[in-house]
């Protein structure tokens, strides 16, 4: 299972100082959408796997900002299903948290978050749009619960450059594409680690395999209930074996 990571930091986290309103998912609190465009535009210029480890990493800072103060499993258990998911998307089990479970200031900001994630990770690789969408979303939402605005604001405009330069997009050869969707996985780019969100170390974009071997190869499937089953996956034609990485073309 996954731990905060050493590049998410708070101050005073237990303080619960913004406004939230359950009834309307407090989307009109959040801020102004232009927030969001440094991270959009960002988005656009990088592979489309950096994309979905950005939404995950945008995730991370509003999940451990709240750890804890719930008891609940599934924000972490999430989060590891949804690095597994990089690798493939297929490892990614369809889910629906149901949203009156999950009320006030800090459950509430987490089914936001889950959610918004898993329509990011299940509809936006063959629809970028829904990716967008969740990015906009998940950037303006980790602003507005963070205790203080200074460590995230200091890491998130570091964190697009290094991936406008480690992960740029490259033009699709419509020789190789996956017309049909049947293999996701192989044009999503390079393997993103979580490592490349930590400013800390130095990254040159070779790391990502040996972060996704680890990340499948621990993977509680049987207890994860975000995560589909051996079985699923072949019964969905999966090629090759579950949670083993496999090599990309030319990688």
């Amino acid at each position: 299972m996954l731990h905060t990571p050493p590049w998410v930091r708070f101050h005073d986290a237990g303080r619960l100082h913004f406004r939230w309103e359950d009834a309307v998912l407090s989307t009109r609190d959040l801020g102004n959408e232009t927030q969001a465009q440094p991270v959009l535009r960002t988005a656009q210029r990088i592979e489309p796997r950096a994309r979905l480890a950005l939404a995950i990493a945008l995730t991370e800072w509003i999940v451990w900002r709240f750890d804890g103060l719930h008891t609940r499993t599934e924000p972490s258990a999430y989060l590891e299903a949804a690095w597994c998911a990089t690798a493939d998307p297929r490892y990614l089990r369809a889910f629906e948290l149901l949203r009156a479970d999950w009320r006030g200031p800090v459950e509430g900001p987490l089914w936001c978050a889950l959610t918004q994630l898993g329509h990011a990770i299940t509809r936006g690789v063959d629809f970028p749009r829904h990716l967008f969408d969740a990015l906009s979303y998940l950037t303006r939402l980790a602003v507005h619960v963070q205790p203080s605005a200074g460590p995230l604001s200091a890491w998130l405009p570091l964190v697009l450059d290094r991936l406008a330069l480690v992960y740029p997009a490259a033009q699709e050869d419509p020789l190789v594409a996956d017309l049909f969707a049947h293999d996701s996985a192989a044009r999503l780019g390079r393997w993103v680690p979580r490592e490349v969100f930590d400013l800390a170390i130095p990254f040159d974009g070779n790391t990502g395999r040996a972060f996704l071997e680890s990340v499948l190869a621990t993977a509680q499937w049987e207890d994860n209930p975000f995560l589909r089953t051996p079985g699923e996956l072949r019964a969905g034609r999966f090629q090759g074996k579950p949670y083993e990485l496999v090599r990309l073309s030319g990688r």
